[in-house]
């Protein structure tokens, strides 16, 4: 704080931060993964087991947050009408490794869940499903999402079903839905997938 001199006297004015004034942004946070991932490897040379483990969960849990939140952004944007849950990422280590990110849209009785897995065994399981030859059941069609091949499960008795889509052997794109009126809306629903975004978000 200073002394100014004006007109009308003495006035008390702040030392106002020239970075504030200039409206810069603030410095960006360290990433700490290097971090966890330097101080594993050392706990594991000295025989610390524990310490590089919970490192490892800690650079991981990091990682993981982040792809989430990036993956989450290309999830379809809920039906016109419908009320949209927060997104939800979850680790799939106990399932075999991997993560989900998903998001539930709802609309009186009726249900619809986006679903993203990326790295699991799940991707591979469901991707057999594509390959020429693989037998379907009677209530499963093949179609398109866009320019990606698809398969569409419709039940008209129990008005329920889904849409699949897998990319490039690493991620599982799905849309199931309960109680709604007919298979178009899974398949409108799916069209919303950012897929350009998400192969970006993958390094493709």
């Amino acid at each position: 704080m200073r002394l100014l001199m004006t007109g009308a006297g003495l006035v008390l004015a702040m030392a106002i931060p020239l970075a504030v004034v200039a409206g810069e942004a603030p410095p960006p946070r360290p990433d700490p993964v290097p971090g966890w991932i330097e101080s594993a490897r050392l706990a594991q040379a000295r025989g610390d087991l524990a310490h590089a483990a919970r490192d490892l969960e800690a650079a991981l849990s990091d990682l993981q947050n982040r792809i989430g939140a990036a993956l989450a952004a290309t999830l379809p944007p809920s039906p016109a009408d419908w009320q949209a849950e927060t997104a939800e990422t979850q680790s799939l280590f106990s399932a075999g490794g991997g993560l989900s990110v998903s998001r539930a849209f709802s609309r009186e009785d009726a249900s619809i869940n986006v679903l993203l897995i990326l790295d699991s065994p799940a991707v591979a399981a469901a991707a057999a499903q594509f390959q020429p030859g693989a037998p379907l059941s009677a209530n499963v069609r093949r179609t398109k999402v866009g320019s990606e091949e698809a398969l569409l499960r419709w039940d008209a008795a129990t008005h329920s079903g889904d849409v699949t889509v897998v990319l490039g052997g690493r991620v599982l794109l799905q849309v199931e839905g309960d109680g709604i009126a007919a298979a178009d809306l899974l398949l409108e629903t799916a069209k919303g997938w950012n897929i350009t975004a998400i192969r970006r978000v993958l390094g493709g």
